[in-house]
C-alpha cells in the first residue's frame, strides 16, 4: 500500500514528499540537503524550525524547533533552518601541541585551505592512524589567530586512544583530516542578551562565541559562566582577562574553589533569573547541559547546546539506542570530548 503524499516547504522551496518521511529524507527527495551529521538525534546539527503544518516531533521539540533526522511529516508543512557553511573535508598537519595547564592541551592544525566554521560549531578531526574525534574549533586564548590554522582545546585522558598520544605519537607534522563544520549551537546575530555557560573544555566553543559576539556586536549584553571539577580545570586565565577588560562579566566555579575569585557553586546555580528574551548557549558535561536546558526552557529562553561525551571504544550505535526516542528535549551534540 503506497504512502499518501504531501508538500513540505523548506526555506521557501516546495517539495513533494510522503507522509511518514523524516524531514531530512523529505529534503533529500527534493535535492535539498538539510544540514545533518549523526542522524540519530545526538548532534543537533539538523534542528529546524517548524513554521506551520503537521509534523510529529517524536519527543524532540524545543519551542518551535524539532530534529529533522527524527521528526516525521504527518501532512503538509513548512520548515526553515539557518544557512551554515558547506560540509567539506580538508587536509592539514599538526602545527603545534602546547600544554595550557596540566592535562589540558592547545592543539593547532595548519590546513591546506581555509576552513569555514561558525563560532560554536564542531569539526571531525582524524589524526592519521587514529580514529576520528569531534572537537570544537576555538579562538586562541591569546587571540593570535591565523586564517589557515584551526585551534582546539583538548582534555587529556590517561590511556585514551587519541588524546594521550598528543604531543608524543601525534606531534608537529602529523597528518590530519578535518571534516565539517557540524552543529546547531552557533552564534546568531541577534540583539537579545546571551548567557554562555560551560564546563571543562566546553569553554572552547563558548570562548569562540564570546569573542565573536563582543567584537561583532559590542553593545550586546553578554555573560559568561565557566566551571570545572577542580581549579586546575580552569585553564582559561588569558581569556578571563580579555573578557573582563572588554566588559564581559565572567564567573568561575570549581569543586575545590577556595577563594572569592573561584566559587564552589555549580555553573547553573550562578545563572540567576532568565527571561524569554535570553539566548542561552551551554557546552561541556551532559549533566551541566541538561540542567541548563531545564532552566532555559522553563523560562521560555532560546537554548543552544553542545554536550561533550568521552569517546570510548565500547561506545557505538547500541550505546545511543536508548536516546533515540526521548520524552523531552535531547542532549545535543554528541561530541567525543577526549
Amino acid at each position: 500500500m503506497s504512502k499518501s503524499t504531501c508538500t513540505v516547504t523548506i526555506n521557501g522551496k516546495e517539495i513533494k514528499a510522503s507522509v511518514g518521511d523524516t524531514l531530512i529524507d523529505a529534503g533529500l527527495g527534493g535535492r535539498l540537503v538539510i544540514p545533518h551529521d549523526c542522524c540519530s538525534g545526538q548532534c543537533e546539527t539538523c534542528r529546524v524550525r517548524v513554521l506551520s503544518g503537521a509534523v510529529d516531533d517524536l519527543g524532540t521539540r524545543e519551542k518551535n524547533t524539532v530534529l529533522g533526522c527524527l521528526a516525521v511529516l504527518e501532512g503538509d508543512a513548512e520548515i526553515s533552518y539557518d544557512p551554515v557553511p558547506i560540509v567539506k573535508t580538508i587536509k592539514g598537519t599538526v602545527d603545534s601541541v602546547q600544554t595550557i595547564k596540566e592535562d589540558y592541551l592547545e592543539v593547532r592544525v595548519r590546513t591546506a585551505k581555509k576552513v569555514t566554521w561558525l563560532p560554536g560549531q564542531y569539526l571531525r578531526a582524524t589524526f592519521a592512524g587514529y580514529p576520528p574525534r569531534d572537537y570544537s574549533p576555538t579562538t586562541p586564548l591569546n587571540l593570535d589567530a591565523e586564517e589557515e590554522v584551526i585551534v582546539f582545546h583538548i582534555k587529556v585522558y590517561p590511556d585514551s586512544i587519541v588524546s594521550s598520544k598528543l604531543g608524543s605519537q601525534i606531534a608537529k607534522g602529523h597528518g590530519v583530516k578535518l571534516r565539517g563544520p557540524f552543529g546547531n549551537a552557533f552564534l546568531r546575530q541577534q540583539p537579545e542578551p546571551i548567557v554562555l555557560t560551560s564546563t571543562g573544555t566546553g569553554f572552547a566553543p563558548i570562548w569562540a562565541i564570546a569573542v565573536a559576539a563582543r567584537l561583532g556586536q559590542p553593545d550586546r549584553d553578554i555573560r559568561v559562566i565557566s566551571g570545572a571539577r577542580t581549579r586546575d580545570g580552569l585553564y582559561m586565565r588569558d581569556a578571563v582577562r580579555w573578557l573582563q577588560s572588554n566588559d564581559v562579566p565572567i564567573s568561575l566555579t570549581a569543586g575545590d574553589g577556595d577563594n572569592e575569585t573561584v566559587m564552589t557553586a555549580r555553573p547553573q546555580e550562578l545563572v540567576g533569573a532568565l527571561t524569554s528574551d535570553h539566548i542561552v548557549y551551554s557546552a561541556g558535561a551532559p549533566a551541566h547541559v541538561d540542567a541548563m536546558r531545564e532552566l532555559a526552557l522553563q523560562a521560555g529562553a532560546t537554548f543552544y547546546a553542545d554536550p561533550f561525551y568521552v569517546a570510548e571504544e565500547s561506545k557505538g550505535i547500541l550505546a545511543f539506542a536508548s536516546r533515540l526516542f526521548r520524552k523531552s528535549a535531547p542532549p545535543q551534540q554528541a561530541e567525543a570530548a577526549e
